[in-house]
């Protein structure tokens, strides 16, 4: 491999102040703040001070009645938290969860086009299929679309999207005083698209975005999520299997859809996400993380992980196996986490409580304790062995698991040449080593 391969890292955050269900709990979070800006800017700029390529937005659109009293549901609406954050930062990326359910490809590239242009090119859209039946019913549905219907339609939206982007040429704009003309109108186009979700003439009234199309995310694990990703996303954050070596294979079966879509495979880069307690030393990392696990309600977890296989599981003990479940044919929901916490089960012979509390740690992603060290080491090893392009980093609680992380982990893959020390660009797009997009010949048409 190329000495000069660097490792990208994202820096997840959710507006219920960690990662894991007992963040909010744990006396160095700073939970009163949980709407408050100066919060969200301390997250943004410690991920800066880190050299992240980007700061990840996670975003639903309802919360889950039964447990809401115990577990912070918050959720501040993402593009405008990303809008507001492009203010108090320079380089970070600044990624937005966005359904493609419940909103208009011309809006949703009105949104991002206005961020690039405000960010200085720093604007990436996570784009959603949405999952659960609760948040559709917030849109007048009785269920959620169906699983391989809502990716069809994302696709579309997706497409429709970046006609948009590219209704306007890069040179269009002209200011010219002297003559009075301000831009050039030959270049900006309508976009005239009919297909089978969505009839769009255009053009945008935006200019073209800065970085052409702010970078697309998605994150999925299921065959569709994986098929989308490989033919219009360029980051798939995912959940990771358990080893390198399975990994390795899935990261090489993904790179290989890439290429059958006619992309360069290393436009797409694959990031696990992983959740890291880092402390000092090893001895007060793990302090600190059981000190999190006693801080859980039993019932709380097993209540998620019921949500996650789609069956309830408070009437059994939790002593017992997990029991027998549908099949992934007949998850609408999330089919990646699905599956990896039913093939868990069996290949670990796990009860109900034991996969509860390992899905409550992580929730299906990669999992460490221990010294900055110990964790570059994980991360290295993955890396360096071709598991993945950079992982997603997410933090058991906020702010100090990412100044933890930043203190401690940062410097460790610093020295190893892996990580970059300085940003080497201004744009998302030069972060990630990304080629900017010529304005599609189509759109001309």
């Amino acid at each position: 491999m190329s000495e000069k391969r660097q490792m990208h890292l994202g820096a997840f955050f959710q507006t219920f102040l960690g990662h894991h269900l007992a963040a909010w709990r744990y006396p160095e979070t700073k939970t009163e703040q949980v709407t408050n800006l100066s919060l969200y800017k301390e997250i943004a700029q410690l991920s800066e001070k880190g050299k992240f390529d980007l700061l990840f937005l996670a975003d639903v659109l309802a919360h889950n009645e039964e447990d809401i009293a115990y577990t912070p549901q918050i959720r501040l609406e993402a593009t405008t938290m990303m809008a507001t954050l492009a203010a108090v930062t320079s380089k970070i990326g600044l990624v937005a969860t966005l359904s493609t359910t419940f909103n208009h490809p011309f809006n949703v590239a009105r949104k991002f086009a206005t961020i690039d242009h405000m960010s200085g090119g720093r604007a990436a859209w996570n784009v959603v299929t949405t999952a659960h039946d609760h948040e559709a019913a917030n849109f007048g549905l009785a269920q959620q679309i169906d699983h391989s219907l809502r990716y069809e339609q994302g696709a579309e939206f997706v497409e429709v999207a970046k006609k948009l982007w590219d209704s306007w040429e890069d040179d269009t704009l002209l200011f010219n005083r002297e003559s009075g003309q301000f831009l050039d109108a030959g270049k900006i186009h309508a976009i005239n698209h009919e297909g089978k979700f969505y009839k769009v003439k255009g053009p945008i009234n935006i200019p073209r975005p800065p970085q052409g199309h702010p970078i697309i995310v998605t994150a999925s694990a299921s065959e569709d999520g994986r098929e989308f990703a490989a033919k219009h996303a360029d980051i798939l954050f995912t959940i990771a299997p358990s080893t390198v070596k399975e990994a390795k294979l899935v990261y090489d079966e993904i790179k290989q859809r890439v290429a059958k879509h006619g992309r360069n495979p290393k436009h797409l880069n694959i990031m696990p996400g992983i959740v890291p307690f880092v402390g000092k030393t090893e001895k007060e990392a793990q302090e600190k993380f059981e000190h999190f696990q006693e801080l859980i309600l039993p019932e709380l977890g097993i209540g998620w992980l019921s949500r996650y296989v789609e069956h309830d599981l408070s009437q059994y003990s939790p002593n017992d196996y997990l029991p027998e479940l549908k099949d992934v044919a007949q998850v609408n929901g999330e089919k990646g986490r699905f599956e990896l916490l039913a093939d868990l089960a069996k290949k670990e012979n796990w009860t109900i409580q034991q996969l509860a509390k390992y899905f409550v740690q992580s929730q299906g992603h990669l999992f460490i304790v221990g010294s900055g060290e110990t964790v570059a080491d994980k991360l290295s090893d993955w890396f360096v062995n071709g598991a993945c392009d950079g992982f997603n980093v997410k933090f058991p609680y906020f702010p100090g698991g990412i100044k933890d992380f930043v203190d401690h982990t940062i410097p460790e893959l610093q020295n190893r040449g892996l990580f970059r020390t300085e940003y080497e660009g201004n744009t998302l797009r030069e972060h990630l080593g990304l080629d900017f997009p010529k304005v599609r010949s189509t759109v001309k048409a």
